[in-house]
């Protein structure tokens, strides 16, 4: 079995490379994807790959048992979109100190060679989301965002590395979640389409490269900083479709008051965050009338409401019909 990289621990750890191991990680087996597993008596790791000509999408999970820092490092340029989809960690990539990346976090960057740094806490299972691409797959994106790309092949072309699009790691959009799960369903079938999927890798990169287009509200430009924690609302406020949102809590997540979490969220998004919630809420709504057999009862009492008769008057108002029309 051909290692895909090297990697050593601090504990100087022993790791053996394997096909999936079905007890593990079944569940997470994704058919059209290359599949490796790395284990010992630290935890296990799973790694699948998907090689398309001009990228390649990485999907890796890791469960470790006892608290262990692994550097991994491999020979190989490349420009990477790197999304932790599920769980925070500490993580050093070609700098020289340590950074905490949170959940939904990500960055691109380019690395001459790979050298990865994290840090796991014991107990918990790592879930994240890589996208390798090449000079010439970023290049056909450049004319929507040519203030972006082309500084950082510029940056490349020059020897100034590592680059990186954002000088931090940002928080996703619910936008961008949605999609890197629709790349993950495209590659559930043993025969993956490629061109959805290469649509899907476009827009999910396209989505993370508006995230540093200049915003402005009340005259000033919106820094980074801000634009990734109003991200982070878009994500935070679709955790929890039953309840209606607490925008004073929200705030405080936020860093900023409830005042200006809302102009800014509205500038962002073009809508009010409550309203950006209804409309999540009642898309899920439709989609369990129409997809489901559940009753219409136990679908307005799950999704909140407190009688089947207020959840069709919020429905019937939303789409102008009631959900009874589209159970006949």
């Amino acid at each position: 079995m051909n290692n895909l990289f090297d990697i050593t621990s601090s504990d100087n750890d022993a790791f053996f490379w394997s096909g999936p191991l079905p007890h593990l990680h079944q569940s997470l087996i994704l058919p059209s994807m290359t599949s490796l597993a790395l284990s010992g008596g630290w935890g296990h790791m799973l790694f699948q790959h998907k090689q398309m000509e001009d990228f390649e999408i990485w999907y890796s999970t890791y469960h470790v048992k006892q608290r262990r820092k692994f550097k991994v490092r491999a020979g190989t340029a490349v420009i990477e979109f790197s999304f932790l989809i599920h769980n925070s960690i500490v993580q050093r990539v070609h700098t020289l100190y340590d950074n905490w990346v949170e959940e939904t976090q990500f960055n691109i960057f380019y690395l001459p060679y790979i050298e990865d740094q994290v840090l796991f806490e014991p107990g918990l299972q790592y879930t994240t989301l890589d996208i390798h691409c090449t000079t010439a797959f970023l290049q056909r994106l450049e004319p929507y965002y040519p203030e972006i790309i082309k500084p950082f092949l510029d940056a490349i072309a020059a020897g100034r590395i590592p680059a990186q699009i954002f000088p931090h790691h940002m928080f996703a959009t619910q936008e961008m979640v949605d999609l890197a799960s629709r790349i993950l369903r495209l590659l559930q079938v043993p025969v993956v389409n490629g061109s959805a999927l290469e649509l899907a890798v476009k827009l999910l990169l396209c989505a993370a490269l508006a995230c540093k287009t200049d915003l402005q509200l009340g005259g000033r430009i919106v820094s980074l900083s801000r634009i990734s924690q109003i991200n982070r609302v878009s994500t935070l406020l679709l955790k929890d479709l039953t309840e209606e949102p607490d925008f004073r809590v929200l705030s405080q997540q936020a860093g900023m008051n409830e005042t200006y979490l809302k102009k800014l969220f509205t500038k962002r998004f073009d809508k009010p965050p409550y309203r950006y919630w209804q409309e999540h809420r009642m898309n899920e709504a439709f989609t369990r009338v129409a997809y489901t057999n559940e009753s219409l009862t136990d679908i307005a009492l799950d999704m909140g409401f407190s009688a089947l008769s207020n959840f069709s008057k919020a429905f019937k108002k939303h789409y102008d019909f009631n959900p009874s029309h589209l159970r006949k």
